[in-house]
């Protein structure tokens, strides 16, 4: 090929620089990527055929000075003189295109000048392909003008031009234009592929009609619309999205270099799930192409579809050290999976994008942090499988959504940014005719239904021109609505599945200085851990991890105990204690089984506590409570007692502990008054029940107040005063039915008339 060939002319220049984001080729689209990416990227369609020395190659030279206007002179003197010189018409319309802009769409222009210019740059290019009809690259050219119309009619005449083009490149042996040509009939075939897949029969040609007030309740869309649609089985679509595969394979075997071409074979095999195959195209890809990220996105994606968490993490992490700054802040961008806007819900305060985005930017890497840890599946593993679902979803996206003729990035679409919050629908289907707007029917599109089984379900109206769906009007406020409510789903993961929570009750006590003394109690069921074992013995590694506010460990103990495979109905007790220092922290416990990869979960956020003044700690519940040795305890640590997380079985004492502090003293005494009180919250049953407040010698304390369902004990006590007085006693419960009840401790300090208290909750089993 001619050195003149193998350079962007001039005029597709200018229109690249004008449209740095989206780097336009005339023929051909590139979404912006790092150079050394866009080197092997580029499909080389320039104006070509200008010899040197012609009209044609002179005004090009002067274009790229500027001079446009003496450029358009020259041209259209050349076709003066000569009405069949094709070279000349292709110049001539390529750069009366470049002038009326790339993305042309209906109504866009207003004045006469301008629809006089767009009607010029139609009329040359395909006087252009007239007058050269073997000229593949003439006709792509037209093609490509004809796809940026907006027109679905005009649109629809590029197919006949890229068959053309492809016979044209065909015959001159011309694979780059070849594969251009292959790639744009695959794309078409997927436009017809996107209007034809998953299509439902409808009871009399019924559409779905949404209105702003919708006659069904909101929660029974999916049983409103799969009242009149049935999905046909098979699926539809079969025969276009097989045209789509084969001619996006017939451009990635002409022109491998080419990253829309892979781009859109990565796409067709996304979409079938078929992530064998996109993992072994992507591997041949990534070697072939060591410079190429699109490619390791691609096997993340396959790796994380296939469960290899491992591989799909470093497949992410050798993609994203191959970005620029902002292509990797794109993929990763946090602000996808926040509500929109502020919650008025107080608790969510602050879990927005409108608030992140107001936050200096340390505080923004220290949020994401925080939340991806509070998001982790599992700590015993090396990966964060929930941020490697996002990015999966991320990547999923762009290659499925995107579209190179309207310059869409795929993440930024409606279909797009519904996937990355609640993954893959567990329910799709396509009916006949866009949905039905205040009751007036729009379009002869496509309504795309999505549904969730948590019971979510989305409308999206497809314009089949254009191959790109957006959520249906009158459905936009419900959509509003859901991702506030849920921001975002994990449940698809297969980790969601098998990860049971862990029963545990924390207990906070004052330490030195601004630290408190953390005391963890957990029960660890082990049937769904040993369960399918077929060791006599089945090993559990459990975990406990404290983080502080700035996502650092602050304390690990990792210990790792057999049980029998038939411990079915049994658990596994674990008490932890630990330091923990000001601020947010945050503990994790975990108990996971290698061979069944069954795991369970804790994961507990502390808020700061106040460790000055007058107060009491959290109240420790455990077994009878006794001191450690003759003297009087003067901390917690100095009381034996065994700590549970709040399941007592029926006849066992209930032991409480807890710490009062700083107390007002008179004459070297504090005086303070505690109030128990022991309520069912379970209703229903035997009616009453009694319940004594034993001390550390079993004797009863305290004065009772009994009604139905509800115990209060009051005492008072005085002591020598001190910074830390310990109590301790226990609850005699053993005529109470089983069920659940609330615990409240009180402290009044007799001195300064302050009080404090303390809430829990137990159950008797």
């Amino acid at each position: 090929m001619p050195a003149n060939d193998r350079r962007f002319s001039s005029v597709t220049v200018s229109i690249a620089r004008r449209f740095p984001r989206l780097a336009v080729v005339v023929g051909s689209i590139i979404v912006g990527l790092p150079g050394a990416v866009q080197a092997q990227m580029v499909s080389q369609v320039t104006p070509i055929g200008a010899a040197s020395g012609s009209v044609a190659a002179r005004a090009d030279s002067i274009a790229g000075q500027g001079d446009t206007t003496q450029a358009l002179a020259l041209l259209e003197d050349a076709v003066r003189r000569n009405p069949r010189d094709a070279v000349s018409w292709y110049y001539l319309g390529s750069l009366l295109w470049n002038q009326t802009g790339v993305g042309m769409r209906p109504g866009r222009y207003k004045d006469q000048k301008l629809v006089r210019r767009v009607a010029a740059a139609d009329s040359s290019l395909r006087l252009a392909a007239q007058y050269a009809p073997d000229s593949a690259r003439y006709l792509l050219t037209l093609a490509a003008f004809n796809l940026r119309s907006g027109y679905a009619s005009v649109m629809a005449s590029a197919r006949g031009q890229f068959d053309d083009a492809l016979k044209a490149a065909t015959t001159t042996r011309d694979t780059r234009l070849l594969a251009q040509a292959a790639d744009a009939i695959g794309d078409a075939a997927w436009r017809d592929y996107e209007g034809t897949a998953n299509r439902a029969l409808t009871t009399d040609n019924q559409r779905i009609q949404l209105t702003n007030n919708n006659a069904f309740q909101r929660k029974d869309a999916l049983a409103y619309v799969q009242s009149f649609a049935r999905r046909i089985e098979p699926p539809t679509g079969g025969a276009a999205y097989n045209k789509a595969l084969e001619y996006f394979r017939m451009a990635i075997e002409a022109d491998s270099s080419n990253l829309r071409y892979s781009r859109h074979l990565f796409m067709a095999l996304a979409e079938r799930k078929d992530w064998t195959g996109l993992r072994d195209v992507a591997k041949r890809r990534a070697v072939q192409f060591p410079l190429d990220y699109q490619s390791r996105l691609a096997l993340g994606l396959a790796y994380h579809r296939l469960e290899k968490y491992p591989e799909a993490r470093a497949a992410f992490d050798s993609a994203t050290s191959m970005m620029d700054e902002g292509e990797a802040a794109y993929y990763s961008r946090f602000t996808r999976i926040l509500r929109p806007r502020p919650s008025a819900d107080k608790q969510n305060a602050g879990g927005d994008s409108l608030s992140y985005a107001k936050l200096p930017a340390e505080q923004k890497r220290g949020l994401e942090a925080m939340y991806w840890l509070m998001n982790d599946p599992l700590a015993l593993t090396s990966e964060n499988e929930y941020r490697l679902e996002f990015l999966a979803r991320v990547v999923y996206a762009e290659f499925r959504f995107s579209s190179d003729d309207l310059g869409i990035r795929g993440a930024e679409t409606d279909r797009g940014d519904t996937y990355i919050r609640y993954g893959p629908p567990d329910y799709e289907v396509a009916t006949v005719g866009s949905s039905f707007i205040q009751g007036l029917a729009q379009d002869n599109g496509i309504t795309i239904t999505w549904a969730y089984n948590q019971g979510l379900t989305f409308f999206f109206d497809l314009s089949r021109a254009f191959g790109a769906a957006r959520h249906a009007v009158a459905d936009r406020d419900f959509v509003e609505k859901a991702r506030d409510a849920v921001p975002v789903s994990f449940a698809n993961m297969p980790t969601s599945r098998l990860i049971d929570s862990i029963p545990v009750r924390v207990a906070r006590f004052r330490g030195t200085g601004d630290t408190t003394d953390l005391v963890l109690a957990a029960r660890v069921s082990l049937d769904s851990l040993t369960r399918g074992a077929t060791l006599a013995e089945v090993p559990v590694d459990f975990d406990f991890r404290v983080f502080d506010q700035f996502v650092r460990v602050q304390g690990v103990e990792s210990s790792q105990a057999r049980f029998a495979a038939d411990s079915t109905n049994a658990y596994a007790r674990r008490t932890y204690t630990r330091k923990l220092g000001p601020g947010i922290n945050v503990v994790r416990l975990e108990a996971f089984q290698a061979d069944t990869r069954r795991a369970a979960r804790a994961m507990v956020r502390l808020d700061p506590v106040v460790t000055r003044g007058f107060g009491m700690s959290d109240v420790l519940l455990g077994s009878k409570p006794s001191a450690r040795g003759n003297a009087a305890p003067t901390r917690w640590r100095d009381v034996e007692i065994t700590p549970t997380e709040g399941s007592i079985t029926r006849g066992a004492s209930l032991g409480l502990l807890w710490e009062v502090y700083d107390l007002s003293a008179k004459d070297g005494t504090g005086r303070y008054r505690v109030a128990i009180a022991v309520e069912r919250t379970e209703r229903g049953g035997p009616l009453g029940f009694a319940v004594r407040a034993m001390d550390g010698l079993g004797r009863a304390v305290g004065r009772t107040q009994a009604s139905r369902d509800k115990f209060t004990i009051t005492f008072d006590r005085s002591a020598p005063a001190a910074p830390t007085l310990v109590e301790f006693l226990s609850l005699d419960m053993s005529d109470a039915p089983a069920g659940r009840y609330t615990l409240r401790v009180e402290i009044s300090d007799l001195g300064s008339g302050k009080k404090v208290f303390r809430d829990t909750e137990f159950s008797l089993r």
